[in-house]
């Protein structure tokens, strides 16, 4: 499909996005489409696009097209999937991509033949963050497994939990009691008003608890430190957190 002229660019290999339909077409031009976030959605040249990024090369003279008819995109992702060839992040993208050029939620999963619940939680692969995403793509699991990790809070907490899944080879099962053992030692959110009974009389879940709340600490970036003294009678939890610079030079209220 030849672009009218104005339309060839040189484009940064960083701000393309593999939507996971795209046509590979090794030696032909590299299509392009504007992306409503700046970025562009690769539609053909996948080949030659990995063949630079081989090369080092860092862009591409490639064409951008001022949209590309949505049922082509449509044709060749659905076509994809009955072949069994398109990964299911890979799928994710795809969807958002649509949806980014205009199609509607609801069109997209008339179009599919998909219950709209369905595409949704597809979509949300989107949010495991691309670590994750490509540890998952590295070991070769199923969407299954991205669906339980969806679960962990942070990008640091579900990496360690893949990373469990990856080295004990943990089945499906497994992985997802691995993960129900991981959100049971966080901390439950208290709904305002309400009191808490002291129903959990073994102390080790509140202990288990507080490491739940250093470890989101640790996810957001803080280096933060939890140190258990066990005594006769008593556990002394100490919880270290490291201060800002506008902290270290004023009293902090506890």
């Amino acid at each position: 499909m030849q672009a009218p002229a104005g339309q060839v660019r040189w484009v940064p290999l960083d701000d393309i996005v593999d939507a996971g339909d795209a046509e590979a077409a090794g030696g032909g031009e590299v299509l392009l489409a504007l992306r409503a976030d700046g970025r562009y959605t690769l539609l053909r040249g996948r080949e030659r696009l990995a063949n630079l990024r081989r090369a080092g090369q860092g862009f591409v003279n490639a064409v951008v097209s001022p949209g590309e008819c949505l049922d082509g995109r449509l044709s060749r992702l659905l076509d994809g999937l009955a072949r069994g060839s398109v990964h299911y992040l890979d799928e994710a993208e795809a969807y958002r991509g649509l949806l980014l050029a205009g199609m509607s939620a609801q069109e997209l999963a008339l179009r599919l033949g998909r219950a709209p619940a369905t595409v949704r939680k597809k979509l949300r692969l989107l949010n495991l963050g691309q670590e994750v995403a490509r540890e998952l793509r590295a070991q070769g699991l199923c969407e299954g497994y991205a669906h339980a990790l969806l679960r962990v809070p942070g990008i640091q907490g579900r990496l360690r939990v893949l990373k469990h899944i990856a080295e004990g080879g943990l089945s499906l099962k497994d992985a997802e009691r691995l993960v129900d053992d991981v959100l049971s030692r966080m901390p439950v959110p208290m709904t305002a008003g309400r009191r808490l009974k002291p129903l959990m009389r073994d102390s080790r879940l509140y202990i288990n608890a507080i490491r739940g709340i250093v470890e989101q600490m640790r996810d957001a970036g803080l280096d933060a430190g939890i140190e258990v003294i066990m005594g006769r009678s008593v556990a002394e939890v100490r919880v270290s957190v490291p201060l800002m610079r506008r902290e270290r030079s004023a009293d902090v209220d506890i």
